[in-house]
């Protein structure tokens, strides 16, 4: 009985204290939705979601052979949290962080000083590090650099880095350094794009973003999508020639002391970019350094497209092309070199100021006469017929690679107010105009690959969400004839082989063209200084390769015959080997079916 009464008391006791509290609810209904901070608890009921920006995962860069060329890794930004900064861990953090990341201790200990700090009136700083140009840029520091510091952070016993905080970023990551660098261009600390590939490609290999909805409150909480990531990206550079042509380009710098220099080697029938190598050389990790001061002009990163020289002897391919195809001349046809010839009132001479007497076709380009072509273009071609045939080449206009920042040269034709006459003279033979290395490589490449001129292009295969998509070659036109570009091959190879050219290579004919151009200056050109260049291909009949070879105010001689063409000799032993293609010999006796 009394059993009983206990137990309807506590279930009374419960009830009135449930009763309390649904009141007590009631209340807090009433008072939120008509009490004085009504509104300001209506703002925040809708407000249960927050829209955020997901970014993708930047695409993949690979070479023709599936080598990976860029990539993606998370790096860490060092910040200090000021209020949390100690006498201690200034001291702790300014040595630690010089001792992992080789920075001068001072200029850590300079940024960590309190009374900066608070006379900036900061809250939390980002340490930075000092650039040669005066410039600063944030520190970051590996994974592995994060976990040494994240131990220190751990340990009581370890010294006092009170305040250190570790932001974690995405950071763009090129596995081979400075290997093809001119090419791949780099990506900066915001992720975007700049030269190269990188800059070209960026709205592909960034992807898109996409904007989500969070809950704040947990059971609308849920899993969010991700970002679908950017494509990847198959190059038509091959890793293994691309490291070869740099090297042989860099003992070419240190043999001839010359200031810079570019290589390029094409596949002339499809316009794929076997390497591209410029020097000084560029690793996109470290592109700090090649950006400008302010106010200066843009770094030339990727100089075989947006870099301009005058092509000097190389150009007179394209001169003597231009007149076999139109008829104007016959590879047999006799000139006589008296060692100078006036065009528009400019008296031009030859190379070595002298007279060659009487000359075929095939001798002016062996011996390279200024006089020759000038006469040529101007007495057999005609300005109209010389200039629409350079307009064919793509001379004066972008081939469209698909690298970023390319420019169009400089060609200035009879429409132009500042041409004169003498502009048809001396253009002939490669002075007066201006060309990027690639344009002047594609225009040749239209000789080498029977009359057809191909569009160059860096990509092989575009790799997305939807599939594999390969880029067709594209043509960009027929400047010349099959036959025309037969006859013209023929004769630079004979132009070669008569002069024992140092670009000859055993057991394989060549066909190419040696380049001396004066450089231009504010005061006229530069009697001391050059550009020496050498384009050639090869194996003549069945091109595989075509190379130019390009090097900037060399010292130990001015001429392309001496400097450069030896280079394409070395090239091209080594591209017959990496792209397996057999002597000339050889490759008959299959063609005849021996």
């Amino acid at each position: 009985m009394n059993h009983g009464r206990a137990t309807r008391k506590r279930v009374g006791v419960v009830l009135v204290g449930m009763g309390l509290a649904a009141s007590g609810l009631l209340y807090q209904l009433i008072r939120v939705q008509f009490g004085p901070y009504a509104p300001i608890f209506a703002a925040q009921t809708g407000s249960t979601l927050i829209v955020q920006k997901v970014a993708p995962t930047r695409g993949l860069v690979f070479d023709r052979g599936g080598e990976l060329l860029a990539t993606n890794a998370t790096l860490y930004y060092v910040e200090v949290e000021v209020a949390q900064l100690t006498e201690q861990s200034q001291q702790a953090i300014a040595s630690v962080l010089a001792e992992l990341t080789g920075l001068p201790h001072a200029d850590l200990q300079d940024q960590l000083n309190r009374d900066w700090i608070e006379e900036q009136g900061l809250y939390r700083i980002r340490l930075t590090k000092k650039l040669e140009q005066g410039r600063t840029f944030p520190i970051t520091i590996d994974r592995m650099g994060a976990e040494v510091l994240q131990a220190f952070l751990d340990d009581p016993s370890a010294p006092d880095l009170s305040g250190l905080a570790l932001v974690p970023t995405s950071e763009r990551v090129y596995p081979s350094g400075k290997v093809a660098g001119h090419v791949l261009g780099f990506v900066n600390r915001e992720g975007e794009g700049f030269f190269g590939v990188e800059g070209y490609y960026d709205d592909w290999l960034a992807g898109k973003p996409i904007t989500v909805e969070r809950g704040l409150i947990p059971p609308e909480a849920r899993l969010q999508p991700d970002a679908p990531a950017g494509v990847n990206l198959v190059l038509t550079i091959d890793l293994e020639i691309q490291q070869m042509v740099e090297s042989e380009l860099e003992k070419a710098i240190e043999r001839s002391g010359a200031e810079g220099g570019q290589v390029i080697v094409m596949d002339p029938r499809n316009g794929e970019i076997l390497a591209m190598a410029a020097w000084p050389a560029l690793d996109p990790n470290q592109y700090d350094e090649w950006l400008g001061d302010d106010g200066g002009d843009e770094p030339i990163i990727t100089p075989a497209v947006g870099g301009q020289f005058e092509p000097g002897s190389t150009f007179k391919v394209l001169t003597m092309a231009s007149a076999l195809d139109m008829g104007a001349v016959a590879p047999e046809e006799e000139f006589i070199d008296t060692g100078e010839i006036e065009v528009g009132g400019h008296l031009i001479r030859n190379w070595n100021a002298e007279a060659w007497g009487p000359q075929s076709m095939i001798g002016c380009l062996q011996h390279s006469l200024n006089v020759c072509l000038a006469y040529v273009a101007s007495e057999k071609l005609g300005a109209a017929s010389f200039y629409s045939y350079l307009n064919e080449f793509g001379i004066g206009q972008p081939t469209g690679i698909d690298l970023a920042s390319e420019v169009s040269g400089q060609l200035r034709t009879p429409r132009h107010p500042l041409w004169t006459e003498a502009d048809l003279g001396t253009n002939a033979f490669g002075q007066g105009v201006s060309v990027t290395p690639v344009q002047l490589l594609t225009a040749i490449a239209a000789v080498a690959n029977e009359g057809v001129m191909v569009q160059p292009h860096v990509v092989r295969e575009v790799v997305g969400p939807q599939g594999v998509y390969w880029p067709k070659a594209a043509v960009l036109g027929r400047p010349i004839s099959q036959q025309t570009a037969r006859s013209l091959t023929r004769m630079l190879t004979e132009s070669l082989e008569g002069e024992s050219s140092s670009a000859l290579l055993e057991g394989y004919q060549i066909a190419g063209k040696t380049g001396t151009a004066q450089v231009p200056t504010d005061f006229g050109y530069d009697p001391n200084k050059t550009v020496a260049s050498f384009v050639g291909w090869g194996p003549v009949g069945e091109p595989r390769f075509i190379v130019l070879v390009r090097l900037d105010k060399p010292s130990i001689s001015p001429w392309g015959s001496v400097v450069a063409a030896p280079v394409f000799r070395a090239l091209a032993e080594r591209l017959v080997v990496l792209l397996e293609i057999p002597p000339d010999a050889i490759r008959e006796q299959f063609a005849l079916g021996e």
